[in-house]
């Protein structure tokens, strides 16, 4: 995405982009930022207009879905969407973290070196292989 188009304009950040084939602008204010991040108010007073682009250009898929529910909502013909305070919702993010917090297998599969013949066999892959040929030779029938 361009620079140019995710900018800050006093306490609301503004993009320009293509939704729901028309070109919208789309105004996040800076308290859906913050309690989208649920930061404490001297981290939200420290915040910049450049932390704030960031946070749209970063989470870009976020502002999209909060503008198309929006836009579903009210007025589909509209060219501008605010999004405020609650909007952008934590159930449109994606999954994040390992899903399987533990190992699914609880002890080692494979068993201790078992004995063929007269070698031990660790592996299967490694075990004896086909000693003859695969198929028998038939006699010509020409000869």
């Amino acid at each position: 995405m361009e620079n140019d188009s995710i900018r800050s304009s006093g306490s609301n950040t503004l993009v320009d982009i293509w939704i729901e084939g028309r070109m919208r602008g789309i105004c996040i204010s800076r308290e859906a930022i913050e309690h989208f991040l649920k930061m404490p108010a001297d981290q939200a007073e420290a915040m910049t207009e450049d932390d704030r682009c960031e946070f749209v250009r970063k989470n870009l898929q976020l502002v999209m879905s909060a503008a198309r529910s929006r836009l579903r909502e009210g007025d589909s013909e509209a060219d501008a969407i605010v999004i405020g305070k609650g909007h952008i919702r934590r159930s449109e993010t994606a999954r994040t973290g390992e899903r399987r917090k533990v190992d699914r297998r609880k002890a080692e599969r494979r068993t201790g070196s078992r004995v063929q013949g007269d070698r031990p066999v660790t592996d299967r892959r490694r075990s004896q292989r086909r000693k003859g040929e695969r198929r028998s030779r038939k006699s010509d029938p020409e000869s």
